[in-house]
């Protein structure tokens, strides 16, 4: 199979000049969203999922859900993504978070607002983005998760609320363990005293979902504070 995906090294000047080009391929899209047909069918769509923490399943699974929420569901009520966290999405999400190419972000959140729009059922009230300590959000220039939220938030009408902070400095989450990541957020986040979320149905934002961790303590606290359901919304699922 021909492989279409070429994500060039160097910024492509073109993409800012000419309205629908493919971000994979460089060939013009012909479309609303900068990605062409071939490209977007070719990506690694999550299609067989766990659901309730939307871990990918092998097509003969039996259960609905995976051998980890089984023994133990998690304090959130399901994660709803679109991709698996695959090549080329892998090089999209790290090159939107590393390299600002915030269109790249713009591809992959209208991506997952058609894909998974069928799936949300009843709306939340309120969208929750995933916070950044302020030093990483500095050196970086934006928390992705926030331009997520505004995305989904626009495009369904969902306001967005800042509900947790990130008070204490932690390591970069990639590369760890499932334990070492649960220690690594051991009070990285807290409930900011005023947020108004007793009651309501929350939808958590973040780009990517490895081994829930995140995902978890920020539902936890939550949950602790009023939230009376909280789901997950992620571009992608860590296979």
């Amino acid at each position: 199979m021909v492989n279409r995906f070429h994500i060039p090294g160097i910024k492509n000047l073109s993409y800012r000049l000419i309205h629908g080009r493919c971000i994979l391929c460089q060939t013009p899209s012909r479309r609303d969203i900068d990605l062409c047909h071939p490209c977007e069918i070719e990506l690694p769509w999550l299609i067989n999922q766990c659901s309730c923490c939307a871990l990918p399943l092998p097509m003969n699974h039996i259960q609905n859900r995976c051998g980890r929420c089984l023994r133990k569901p998690p304090d959130f009520h399901q994660c709803i993504a679109a991709l698996c966290y695959d090549f080329p999405v892998d090089r999209l999400i790290a090159g939107f978070k590393h390299q600002k190419k915030l269109h790249y972000g713009a591809v992959l959140s209208k991506l997952w607002l058609d894909h998974c729009r069928d799936q949300l059922g009843t709306l939340p009230d309120a969208l929750i983005p995933v916070p950044m300590h302020w030093r990483r959000r500095l050196q970086r220039g934006f928390n992705q998760s926030i331009i997520l939220a505004n995305d989904f938030g626009n495009a369904l009408n969902i306001p967005v609320h800042h509900a947790i902070k990130h008070p204490r400095a932690t390591h970069s989450q990639q590369g760890l363990s499932a334990a070492a990541r649960r220690k690594n957020l051991h009070h990285a986040f807290a409930f900011l005293a005023n947020a108004d979320i007793k009651g309501k149905h929350l939808a958590v934002i973040d780009d990517v979902v490895t081994t829930t961790a995140t995902a978890n303590t920020m539902a936890a606290i939550l949950a602790r504070n009023g939230a009376t359901r909280i789901d997950i919304w992620c571009l992608a699922r860590t296979p």
